[in-house]
């Protein structure tokens, strides 16, 4: 994840591995390329997702820890100064895999994350979408989870301009096919679900980054191996307000072809890498 700053520089997470392991690393650089770096884990496998600026001129991270928390993988949410050095950090999750890929800033100064829980039910055992709201201390406010009929992850949730929340992800069939397709869930403030949507075909398609449009419609990044020139594509999907498809296109040849994030642009247009 990398974002530009209000110095005219950039912030940037992700991991550093070290043999088997790797830490959650966080990297400043200003507007030349000049570089200062941190690293946050323990003495297993952590790593960051996502990274945004604070109003405070800070840094909120949200990524996944082996080193710290109540077993396996989870959530790990950190928050630092303007310098780096953290202020604070929080895990959430239980025995299972959990895992944050998403966090933004929330209009009341708390935080939203997105991820995954992957805890053990009666009925159905795999993934869950997992939304955290939290305070501006990162202490939990509520959660919400969603999948409960499917196997499902978030990996990208951002704020509306209605106060809600906007996640896309992947939900997996539970048939003998198994394949994967698109979800675009919205929420209210609170995180109930106003409505969901699902985007694929007939093999395997996963969602990765989703932003409101000016339009209020949404802009979803992905993949797709149902459609395009082969393997998988790179895949753009644009819906309205409800989430109803309004356009898609594939971008790649007959190899691997992955789109990770979108953002639209001040003419109107996209960027995806």
């Amino acid at each position: 994840s990398v974002q530009q700053t209000n110095d005219g520089g950039y912030i940037i997470t992700g991991k550093a591995a070290f043999n088997l392991t790797g830490d959650l690393v966080l990297i400043k650089a200003d507007a030349v390329g000049n570089i200062l770096w941190e690293t946050f884990g323990g003495p297993k496998d952590d790593a960051g997702y996502s990274v945004e600026q604070t109003s405070d001129g800070g840094y909120i991270i949200a990524g996944e820890t082996q080193s710290y928390g109540s077993g396996g993988k989870d959530v790990w949410l950190i928050k630092t100064d303007s310098m780096g050095n953290k202020t604070w950090d929080r895990t959430f999750g239980g025995s299972d895999d959990d895992v944050g890929k998403s966090v933004h800033q929330t209009n009341d100064g708390g935080y939203i994350i997105a991820g995954s829980t992957n805890y053990n039910n009666k009925k159905n055992k795999g993934a869950y979408i997992w939304l955290i709201k939290t305070d501006s201390k990162g202490n939990k406010v509520w959660d919400r989870t969603f999948g409960e009929s499917a196997s499902a992850w978030a990996e990208s949730a951002q704020q509306t301009g209605d106060g809600g929340y906007i996640i896309t992800g992947v939900t997996q069939s539970h048939d003998s096919t198994m394949d994967l397709n698109i979800c675009l869930i919205k929420t209210d403030s609170n995180g109930k679900m106003e409505w969901d949507r699902t985007f694929g075909g007939s093999d395997d398609d996963w969602g990765k980054s989703v932003q409101q449009t000016s339009d209020s419609g949404y802009i979803i990044s992905g993949m797709t191996f149902s459609y395009g020139s082969g393997g998988s594509d790179a895949w753009l999907i644009k819906t309205d307000s409800l989430g109803n498809e309004e356009w898609n296109k594939t971008f790649g040849g007959s190899d691997s072809d992955w789109g990770y994030s979108a953002q639209q642009t001040s003419d109107g247009g996209y960027i995806i890498t």
